[in-house]
């Protein structure tokens, strides 16, 4: 390779290089960002689940929501992010649904909540009810409330046996798993396994929300002015609390992911120059050596 070529190919690199550093400090702050909302978050989501866990098994009231049924389709909620260069975050979630869909008998429809799923079921050409994003870095509930509203609207509205949730769970910076939750109909068992994967390894959390797995309460509940107007109000501000935690989850997971990705660029980049370097300069030194040794053989040929 010319001297000419291995310095052109040394710049792009340190070019490359640059880009990849600023996009890991930039995922780097949103990822602290995200981390803390994500978990400040998991109190009270974890009330809330808890709270859901305990009506639906002790209310006497049988809510809309919490009946199981026999018969009709499965909803997949596919939940990724809206730009790439994340690592494998988004092809972890669409390999899980996949690998899902290959072991059901029939074929979902989808939710698609985030620009690389919507591409991907497009691709596929899948049954695409409705795509949402734009759900940004640091969100509020009502920016996921439209998401919750149709999914409780399709479930009134249609037959749908039940509601699946594919995202990404966030365990530590370098730890994103991504998980299949049963959302809907409201169940006392999938409700713990939820919880089961909002609680944290290690850390402030870990402890104290231990006993989020166990039921808290033994007496009866009391509704005033009748139960069905209580859990009208109640149970589908508690599901939107849920949704809304997972797209924390999966904020959090991909900024994670992203910060990983390109530091490893970043860190390819560097050894990738340190490499042409080397070869630049055994380049640079033949060269010099080739002319020093046609200078002497010159000379001596004067003489």
């Amino acid at each position: 390779m010319a001297l000419r070529d291995v310095q052109l190919r040394i710049r792009s690199v340190r070019n490359t290089a640059q880009i990849t550093k600023a996009m890991e400090v930039v995922s780097a702050t949103k990822m602290r960002r995200s981390q803390e909302i994500a978990i400040a978050g998991r109190p009270y989501a974890l009330a809330a689940l808890d709270m859901l866990k305990n009506i639906t098994s002790r209310t006497p009231v049988a809510h809309p929501l919490f009946l199981p049924r026999e018969t009709g389709r499965t909803l997949m909620v596919l939940v990724t992010s809206d730009k790439g260069l994340a690592g494998a975050f988004n092809a972890n979630v669409l390999r899980l649904a996949a690998d899902w869909q290959k072991t059901q008998q029939e074929v979902p429809a989808y939710v698609a909540v985030g620009k690389k799923a919507r591409e991907y079921l497009q691709r596929r050409e899948a049954e695409l009810l409705r795509s949402f994003s734009g759900f940004g870095d640091f969100i509020s509930r009502k920016d996921t409330a439209s998401l919750s509203d149709f999914l409780l609207e399709q479930f009134r509205a249609q037959p749908w046996k039940k509601v699946l949730l594919c995202y990404t769970n966030f365990r530590t910076t370098l730890k994103q798993e991504p998980h299949i939750s049963e959302v809907l109909p409201l169940q006392p068992e999938a409700l713990a396994e939820t919880i089961r994967h909002i609680l944290p390894e290690y850390g402030r959390y870990a402890e104290e929300e231990k006993g989020a797995l166990e039921t808290r309460y033994s007496y009866e509940y009391r509704f005033e002015p009748s139960p069905e107007a209580v859990l009208g109000r109640l149970v589908p501000t508690l599901f939107a609390i849920q949704l809304h935690h997972i797209v924390l989850e999966s904020n959090a997971s991909e900024h994670s992911a992203r910060m990983v990705a390109m530091k490893n660029a970043s860190d390819n980049a560097q050894e990738l120059v340190d490499k042409l370097s080397v070869s630049y300069n055994k380049a640079r030194q033949a060269g010099i050596t080739k002319e020093l040794t046609e200078l002497a053989a010159g000379q001596e040929a004067v003489q």
